[in-house]
């Protein structure tokens, strides 16, 4: 309670009494909505038919920050993973797509519920959404009923084991780890999860939500959160101390969540090396990055991308297919990728083809 109202006071501080009202008024028709659901049966048994599945198992839960690009994610094709919001950006490089998706968040889920429905529904095992968020947009008017995709009550901000009871916490991330150790995933890993965010030009529409007038610095892909799409403002300082809570409430049930991600700024959880997780030699690495869709697709082989080119500077017209060093090829990205698929990296190169 004392947290609800610490929110409410907030609210009217940043935004003034209007907007503070218009929650309120969201928050409480959220309540009398519940008094004429009835319940959904169907929903429960799916729920039921989830618990500890995957009991002893690891799962990879993806956010979608800039380091993902530095990291090799090919490596992750036999691995169960879970990804958010808008990593489909990243299906056409990868040789994987994620075993479960989740979306927690009311303006992404209006602004990209139709890529949702026909780009990730059919390929992932299960997805994850509140049925009504607490700002009182119904997910479950967007979002296809599906068989695989399992509904949330995200109704009370708090952690919860008891699922499909699920709060949100701050970042679609903290709502991923209680449906993992909800399914039985003992060790979790968390990836792209880098908590830093850059300048990005925006209009405000109020504290919390705001829309993109620019490319999008804080995500793996310029489009992200490019022009004209909403967001809500990263309050870093609260997503951390939601994690922490995270860690202390999940401690408590002997389930580990690691940070496995590449620099970034969250060190709350304990920090492990990504690339010791995998007892690979350099072949089965090679053989695993040869198998990316990029690849396939053309019908290039890994000897081919290391024998292109080696691009060392902008100032060129680039070829078909060129590699670089990674630190240049992460520079390119965001500047070519709406012409150029990035592969890699692979033994301090990135490789790139033309779309």
């Amino acid at each position: 309670m004392q947290a609800l109202i610490d929110k409410g006071l907030n609210v009217i501080k940043n935004d003034g009494p209007k907007v503070f009202t218009t929650r309120l008024w969201n928050y409480n028709l959220v309540k009398i909505k519940r008094l004429f659901r009835s319940a959904n049966d169907r929903n429960f048994q799916k729920w039921a038919a989830l618990k500890d599945k995957y009991k002893g198992e690891r799962i990879f839960l993806i956010g979608n920050g800039p380091s993902l690009n530095q990291m090799p994610l090919y490596l992750l094709e036999n691995e169960y993973t879970m990804a958010f919001n808008r990593f489909n950006l990243m299906f056409e490089r990868l040789n994987w797509v994620p075993d479960f998706y989740m979306v927690t968040d009311d303006l992404v889920i209006k602004d990209m519920h139709e890529q949702i429905n026909e780009e990730i529904l059919p390929l992932v095992t299960n997805a994850f959404f509140p049925d009504i968020h607490p700002s009182n947009v119904e997910f479950d008017k967007y979002i296809d009923h599906r068989e695989n995709v399992c509904w949330l009550n995200t109704d009370s901000p708090e952690f919860s084991a008891d699922l499909p009871n699920c709060g949100i916490n701050k970042t679609v991330v903290n709502a991923a780890i209680q449906v993992a150790a909800y399914l039985g995933f003992t060790n979790i890993y968390l990836l792209g999860v880098d908590m830093t965010f850059a300048d990005q030009k925006v209009k405000k529409i109020n504290s919390r939500d705001w829309e993109a007038d620019e490319h999008d610095p804080n995500h793996f892909d310029p489009r992200y959160f490019g022009k004209g799409l909403k967001y809500h403002n990263p309050t870093v300082h609260e997503m951390l101390e939601k994690f922490e809570q995270g860690r202390e409430f999940f401690a408590r049930r002997d389930v580990n969540i690691m940070n496995a991600g590449y620099g970034g700024k969250l060190e709350v959880f304990p920090r492990v090396n990504f690339d010791a997780l995998f007892d690979l030699d350099e072949l089965e690495n090679a053989s695993l990055l040869s198998s990316s869709k990029i690849l396939k697709d053309r019908g290039l082989s890994l000897e081919q991308m290391l024998a292109s080119p080696e691009v060392m500077s902008e100032a060129i017209l680039y070829p078909d297919y060129f590699r670089t060093n990674s630190i240049f090829g992460l520079t390119l990205i965001p500047k070519l990728i709406l012409s150029y698929l990035p592969v890699g990296p692979f033994k301090g190169q990135y490789f790139f083809a033309k779309r």
